[in-house]
């Protein structure tokens, strides 16, 4: 069973993201405790859990507030991946595709075909190509076995907000588009067309990035729908 702070933590985690809790808003920890009917203490711990997710920043004087990222935030963060897993694929291609990463790509690629031709969208078919998508991408990247790079291309991904809003905004046809560039993707990866590999990979992240620019920018123009907060129930 999850501990109080671990339900303290999912149930803050969950309102930065959805909205209840806008960017800049401060997290108050008496008026947190007082809503979720637990103690200060948990929701202390919970804050710090958010703060080293890279959801809130601590503000001296003032304690944690939500982080806040703008349009620009998240254009310069996708102008950094592309140029960054441009050169992974690239990489790859020119190394040459090893057996155990090719079967890998080949079984995401079958799956994500699969999900296709269903012609369906659910929160499932989101959840399943959100896991797949993540694959493929991360394949490619250990498979260009370069320590450095992983890490930097690692970071530039590792904002909470932007990994989980997206497939919100996700739909059947962004699926079906993304499926058709990770096929040319891999298609130029197997062929060992470096320059053509890292093209695909560019051009697939700064589409993506610009469909969530779009909706980011109605993000932060929108007021976040008023939701009941739900109390945390007492750990068994």
């Amino acid at each position: 069973m999850a501990t109080r702070g671990q339900s303290v933590a999912r149930t803050l985690r969950d309102g930065v993201l959805d909205g209840t809790y806008k960017p800049g808003a401060r997290m108050n920890e008496v008026d947190i405790s007082n809503a979720l009917g637990v103690s200060r203490t948990p929701v202390r711990g919970a804050l710090g859990v958010l703060a080293a997710e890279g959801l809130l920043d601590y503000v001296p004087n003032s304690g944690y507030v939500v982080r806040r990222y703008t349009v620009q935030d998240v254009e310069d963060v996708y102008a950094a991946r592309s140029v960054l897993e441009g050169l992974a694929a690239r990489t790859v291609a020119e190394r040459g595709l090893p057996d155990h990463h090719r079967g890998v790509l080949h079984k995401v690629l079958s799956e994500t075909q699969a999900l296709c031709d269903a012609q369906e969208w659910s929160e499932e078919v989101r959840d399943a190509w959100s896991r797949l998508n993540e694959a493929f991408h991360e394949t490619i990247f250990e498979a260009a076995d370069n320590r450095h790079l992983r890490e930097l291309i690692a970071k530039s991904r590792s904002i909470p907000q932007l990994q989980t809003v997206k497939f919100r905004w996700h739909d059947l046809d962004t699926l079906v588009e993304s499926y058709s560039d990770h096929l040319e993707i891999f298609e130029a990866i197997a062929d060992r067309q470096g320059a053509r590999a890292e093209y695909l990979a560019r051009e697939h992240v700064y589409r993506s990035g610009r469909r969530l620019i779009a909706n980011w920018r109605r993000f932060e123009t929108q007021a976040p729908v008023k939701k009941p907060v739900r109390r945390v129930p007492r750990a068994a």
